[in-house]
């Protein structure tokens, strides 16, 4: 029952992103995709999310050790934003999916590996393909 209660949060909350994304209005065309673009698609896949634990068969098992492990990737999420400026994207957001990747019980190297490719495709898409200006950090990257 408490998949089905995520879900529904899920829901909401995808729903309530894809909503407030459509009243981000920008006075001057500052880049061509525009504000809303983003929270929208982000919004969207919460929104899915939710659609697939609400409605999916079966139960989900909580194991031994799942709160520390939800609670690591928390503190590292809610720590995200605030790295982001200092140490640049790529740095930041590769220690959140080096985080999230030992949470789910990946080894250390492949973890290390995976977080730096992620966040450096990441990097790219966003402000080489999207045009999204990113902060670099001390090193300029």
């Amino acid at each position: 029952m408490i998949d089905r209660l995520v879900g529904l949060i899920c829901i909401l909350l995808g729903g309530g992103a894809i909503w407030h994304a459509q009243t981000l209005h920008v006075p001057f065309a500052a880049d061509p995709v525009g504000p809303r673009v983003f929270p929208t698609i982000i919004g969207a896949v919460l929104l899915l999310a939710g659609c697939v634990l609400a409605i999916r068969p079966g139960r989900v098992e909580l194991e031994f050790g799942t709160w520390p492990r939800a609670l690591a990737v928390l503190v590292a999420s809610l720590v995200y934003p605030l790295l982001l400026l200092p140490i640049g994207f790529i740095m930041a957001t590769a220690l959140l999916c080096f985080v999230a990747a030992l949470a789910f019980h990946a080894r250390p190297v492949p973890a290390a590996a995976s977080a730096i490719a992620t966040a450096v495709v990441f990097f790219l898409l966003l402000d080489k393909v999207l045009d999204l200006p990113l902060p670099r950090g001390p090193l300029g990257i």
